[in-house]
């Protein structure tokens, strides 16, 4: 009973509901699925701080230990496992008009994650890129290539640092 009431009590709860709620409004009442799900998205941004295209996300465990400022957007964001996605993070494309991105665009899959990826504060992702498993990335990096090797990235641009990846935060 304790953790059902703790697990209502979190915000970062609230927020990974809302979302999947959103999603199930957009694609499942065809006429005002859409209109009503983009006004529930800027209520999330109002009380929570969080910009985020619903139907965009489809990552299984999604964590906002503090998600004030969170820019998720609409470009499409995929994961399979956990990510956690600390305040001020950006989600960004390089440019719209980028062939590559346009293509994922389209896919909704301009940033595919691995599983245990934990994005540190502040940090910028510049897309279209993908992030392997097991990966930390520090405060105020910036990632604009993708990751390919498990590890610790810190800095503008990101680099490895360190072996150890996200296992200690899972």
């Amino acid at each position: 009973m304790k953790s059902v009431l703790l697990h209502l009590w979190l915000i970062a709860s609230h927020i990974k509901y809302w979302i999947r709620f959103n999603k199930f409004i957009y694609e499942r009442l065809p006429i005002i699925g859409r209109p009503i799900a983009m006004i529930l998205d800027r209520i999330l941004l109002i009380i929570y701080g969080v910009d985020v295209t619903s139907q965009s996300i489809a990552v299984h465990d999604l964590r906002l230990p503090h998600p004030g400022g969170v820019l998720l957007g609409g470009n499409g964001i995929k994961s399979a496992g956990s990510v956690v996605v600390n305040a001020g993070v950006k989600f960004i494309a390089r440019s719209p008009k980028d062939p590559e991105y346009l293509a994922r665009h389209r896919t909704r899959s301009v940033y595919d994650l691995g599983s245990n990826i934990v994005i540190g504060t502040n940090t910028v992702v510049m897309g279209p890129v993908r992030i392997c498993d097991d990966v930390v990335i520090g405060a105020m990096s910036l990632v604009n290539k993708d990751i390919i090797e498990p590890g610790t990235y810190v800095g503008c641009p990101a680099r490895k640092i360190s072996d150890v990846g996200a296992v200690d935060w899972f």
